[in-house]
């Protein structure tokens, strides 16, 4: 069994690879790479090569455009060569930006850095933080976001979105609004291949970063949801996470240990991390963060987010990726003052203190009283934060359309 993203299995290389013909099965072969180039696969310049299983193209030799560009970073799914990410055959590419591709210059980064507890752009302006978050379900794209809702958000201010990638599957318990893209993961008869990424979702995944960072949006990409391990572990929703025994081609227990330890080099977890990061890095209006609700899995250690923010850097640094933020949602004092941890948050319902966020920007991005919250009380939050220099995010629950409206529109005026 091949976890890793490499091709360790003799199963997966097709016996025809190497014999100069693209037969079934084969995405390329040696030098004849289907007219693909770097720039087609989403990359730039450089050269692009074929894997050696021939099932995926070799990205390491591109350059990820500078400035972060409109294009997506990383190859999709499949079989992956060595170390690479990968693409499947039919997967569509992203242009890489630029008057070449036929994309508008992206303009100035928007890169982020953190300067004495707060979050700065690189010249120093202090980051207005602005979150929205549709929350759960009903035209928006939850657990990640659409067009429907940046054309909500963005014009009445909103500066920072979020996505939770799972590994979610889209059949039964599992987030059926995504069931015509899929999940990371493919599906197929009702189970995940944890050795085949799905390139259909990753695509729509880069997509959504570049349309968020046309209208000046920042995107906190969750990257292993910790609330889908929680719940695997409970089994109170069987299929919702594609690393559920029962759930998934391999049949692997990845909830059993996702969280409570070390990430495991080699293993599916630290795949799908590298995964993440291939996919969404070349974004510079991308954060990171650990998880969300990752410090309620049972048995959860520090050491969980501290090795996730290594390989991270890893992979940041292997495809040439600037640095992107890492937040931690744990709640754990250890994990929280970490010096690869940049940024907090929490789940509650009212703002934090600065004297809770250990000299670091901490932000509350969700929240659930019952009733929800009214426009006016959202907004008296959202003030109160921003007076103590941290930040409450605009998250749905449960709201009409017309309160979330109002709500949003009250962020977007400022405070008094």
């Amino acid at each position: 069994m091949c976890l890793a993203l490499c091709a360790c299995s003799a199963t997966s290389t097709p016996s025809t690879c190497g014999n100069g013909r693209l037969d079934p099965g084969e995405v390329c072969d040696g030098p004849l790479l289907r007219e693909e180039t770097c720039l087609s696969r989403g990359w730039g310049t450089g050269t692009l090569a074929c894997a050696d299983t021939c099932r995926d193209f070799d990205t390491r030799g591109c350059v990820v455009p500078t400035g972060g560009g409109s294009g997506g970073g990383g190859g999709g799914g499949g079989d992956a060569g060595p170390g690479d990410a990968g693409t499947s055959p039919d997967a569509g590419a992203m242009d890489a930006g630029g008057p070449a591709a036929g994309v508008p210059d992206a303009g100035p980064s928007m890169a982020l850095t953190v300067r004495n507890g707060r979050l700065e752009h690189q010249d120093g302006r202090a980051v207005d933080v602005r979150g929205a978050i549709s929350c759960c379900g009903g035209a928006f794209g939850w657990p990640l976001f659409d067009e429907a809702w940046l054309d909500t958000v963005a014009p009445r201010g909103a500066t920072f979105l979020h996505m939770r990638l799972g590994p979610f599957r889209t059949e039964g318990n599992g987030e059926t609004d995504w069931a015509a893209v899929g999940g990371g993961y493919v599906e197929a008869n009702g189970q995940a291949d944890l050795t085949r990424f799905n390139e259909r979702f990753w695509s729509r995944v880069r997509e959504l970063l570049g349309k968020a960072r046309a209208r000046g949006l920042y995107v906190e990409v969750d990257v292993v949801d910790g609330w889908g391990v929680k719940h695997c572990r409970w089994g109170d929703l069987p299929g919702y996470s594609a690393w559920e025994a029962a759930f998934n081609a391999q049949g692997l227990d990845g909830c059993a240990t996702a969280a409570s330890g070390p990430v495991a080099p080699g293993g599916v977890h630290e795949a799908w991390i590298r995964k993440v990061v291939a996919e969404t890095g070349a974004f510079d209006n991308v954060l990171y963060e650990d998880g969300n609700e990752v410090g309620l899995v049972q048995g959860y250690d520090s050491e969980w987010t501290r090795t996730m923010a290594v390989l991270i850097r890893d992979e940041e640094a292997r495809r040439g990726y600037p640095r992107h933020l890492f937040g931690t949602n744990s709640g754990d004092a250890t994990a929280m003052q970490l010096a690869d941890v940049d940024y907090l948050e929490e789940h509650q319902n009212q703002p934090l203190a600065a004297s809770q966020c250990f000299g670091k920007p901490c932000f509350v991005n969700e929240y659930n009283p019952n009733p929800p919250l009214s426009p006016a009380q959202f907004h008296q939050r959202f003030c109160a934060a921003r007076d103590e220099g941290t930040a409450f995010f605009y998250w749905r629950h449960g709201q009409s359309e017309a309160d979330m409206l109002q709500s949003l529109t009250l962020m977007g005026q400022g405070c008094p």
